[in-house]
């Protein structure tokens, strides 16, 4: 086995240099020698794909005016601690009126101390989630918030609040191309 290797390996040595014989490294013509003996496969390279023109948008301010009403019990006959859950409806939209929102439904829980025949008055959070247009498309939707203040005066045990505010919010809207 060791003399087949061995044969092989001086066979492919010897047809090295016959092959470097017949190379004239001398001649001017050497370099076209060359590329008879080795040429490389034509290699295409594809276009390049057009570039996608990127889009660009702003933040725009949206807002919206919201009426806020709920009605509770109070607590025993001398009054407590008692929620009144407040709802309403708005539209949102911002200043050029292109961009707006549907009916959108807020409800927010006010918990506070009520007193019989004592005035009542809490400040409230609200944070909805709204989707908003343009153009009859959704462009996209945001959390609108602020704070509302409700009062009311309570009668035997029962108590009607009301308050109106305004939410804000901000949305990214991509320009019309």
């Amino acid at each position: 086995m060791k003399k087949i290797i061995l044969t092989a390996v001086c066979g492919l040595l010897a047809a090295s240099v016959n092959a470097a014989d017949k190379l004239n490294f001398t001649d001017a013509a050497f370099s076209t020698q060359l590329g008879t003996v080795v040429s490389a496969p034509k290699v295409e390279v594809p276009e390049a794909a057009k570039p996608v023109k990127a889009r660009t948008g702003s933040y725009v301010q949206v807002s919206g005016y919201v009426n806020l009403n709920g009605n509770g019990f109070l607590p025993g006959t001398t009054g407590g601690y008692t929620t009144v859950t407040l709802s309403g409806w708005a539209t949102f939209r911002d200043s050029s009126g292109k961009v707006t929102s549907n009916n959108a439904y807020i409800n927010v829980p006010a918990s506070m101390w009520i007193y019989p025949n004592q005035y009542v008055f809490q400040t409230v959070w609200p944070n909805v989630y709204v989707q908003f247009y343009q153009d009859g498309k959704p462009v996209g939707s945001t959390s609108m918030s602020g704070s509302i203040s409700v009062s009311g005066f309570p009668s035997s045990n029962f108590v009607s609040l009301s308050g109106s505010g305004y939410l804000n919010g901000s949305i990214y809207v991509e320009d019309a191309q």
